[in-house]
């Protein structure tokens, strides 16, 4: 068994690691000890961790630099720009300090920190008012470095692959599907929808853009919209699993993502098994969209009892107030369930069913008592 170390896991990542087939082939620690072979993390922040550790003591994984160039979204678009024009859009930077003369592309566009995380301090701007507001937002939140870019618009999907030995293998396209105000994000749906073809393309643009970027040794994924003209556009690139859709990937192919990049953080070449055909997953999001304090929370182990195989995070705690999260503007997470089965529909089904097992009691948030 190869020795692992897991950087500031996740309770994500214990649920996820929970699993047979990873605690037979890897000895997982979760404090720095010999005969250490790999370094994994999952997140933002605790993947960073992780390259920064296994550079430090020379194991594999993509390097500090490679995944940094991921993850500066000037910097990673100005060489998509060079490696991926076509699926490029036009962008600018932007100076909070130094506003400029005039608009750095035509509106309306978008405007977000070149160091950002689930669209905080974004912008859509279609004024020149209303670029100078922005601008004042992002100074008050010490936000000095902007990106402006071209609306997009299309199907949102992410593409999954990893890097070995300069090749990319892909592991899957997931579907995004968003609540009708836009912004909030409903569930993921795996596999995609989409045919071969584009599929098939958006492997190809990351068989030219990871390299690029001097990224190997890791899982990484790319978001892209994709036009009904056939266009498809890259939002962002995460030099990172995109650890939420690991227990869909497990449904479908029978491996977890998990697994793979710890194969791959231990220096292995993973095996990517085909997806099976009867089978589809999805990772739905229980919201809510007004403001509370949870008073309690629900067993999980009622969903995974009646749908043997599902898997469900819980995103909030006792006596929080849910604003207290990093949620979307628009509303607030609860949990994450993940479910399969043989086909979409029955999917929202057992959704339904899993929503009436967890029970959240939520309080609504005090009225301030004028003083």
């Amino acid at each position: 068994m190869r020795r692992v170390l897991v950087v500031a896991p996740t309770r994500r990542d214990l649920l996820n690691l929970a699993d047979a087939r990873v605690l037979a082939r890897y000895d997982l620690v979760f404090e720095e000890r010999p005969g250490v072979q790999g370094v994994f993390g999952s997140s933002d922040s605790t993947a960073a961790l992780a390259v920064v550790v296994a550079d430090r003591l020379g194991l594999p994984g993509p390097g500090y630099e490679a995944f940094m160039r991921c993850h500066d979204k000037l910097g990673s678009r100005r060489i998509q720009a060079e490696a991926v024009p076509e699926a490029t859009p036009r962008f600018a930077p932007l100076d909070a300090m130094r506003p400029p003369e005039r608009p750095p592309l035509p509106y309306p566009f978008f405007v977000k920190p070149v160091q950002g995380h689930l669209s905080q301090h974004a912008y859509e701007v279609d004024s020149d008012e209303r670029l100078a507001e922005v601008l004042a937002a992002a100074r008050r939140a010490s936000f000095r470095h902007l990106i402006a870019e071209e609306l997009l618009s299309g199907h949102l999907v992410t593409f999954e692959g990893f890097m070995h030995d300069g090749q990319v293998t892909p592991v899957g396209v997931t579907d995004a599907v968003l609540h009708r105000n836009g912004i909030s994000f409903l569930r993921f749906e795996y596999p995609s929808k989409l045919p071969a073809g584009p599929q098939q393309q958006m492997a190809e643009i990351a068989s030219r853009l990871m390299p690029a970027l001097g990224f190997d040794q890791s899982l990484f994924n790319i978001e892209f919209f994709v036009r009904a003209d056939g266009r498809m556009t890259i939002v962002e690139v995460n030099g990172r699993m995109a650890s939420q859709f690991a227990p869909l990937v497990r449904a479908v192919h029978g491996v977890s993502t998990y697994e793979l990049q710890l194969e791959l953080a231990a220096g292995g070449a993973p095996d990517m098994p085909p997806a099976r055909p009867d089978v589809v997953a999805a990772s739905f999001l229980l919201r809510t969209y007004h403001d509370a304090v949870v008073r309690e929370v629900p067993d999980t182990a009622a969903v995974t009892e009646a749908f043997p195989g599902a898997f469900v995070e819980l995103l909030v705690r006792e006596g929080q107030r849910l604003s207290e999260n990093d949620d979307d503007v628009l509303s607030h997470r609860l949990a994450v369930v993940a479910l399969s089965g043989p086909d979409r529909e029955s999917l929202i089904d057992r959704y339904q069913q899993a929503v009436e097992l967890l029970p959240f009691d939520l309080a609504p948030v005090p009225a301030r008592v004028a003083g």
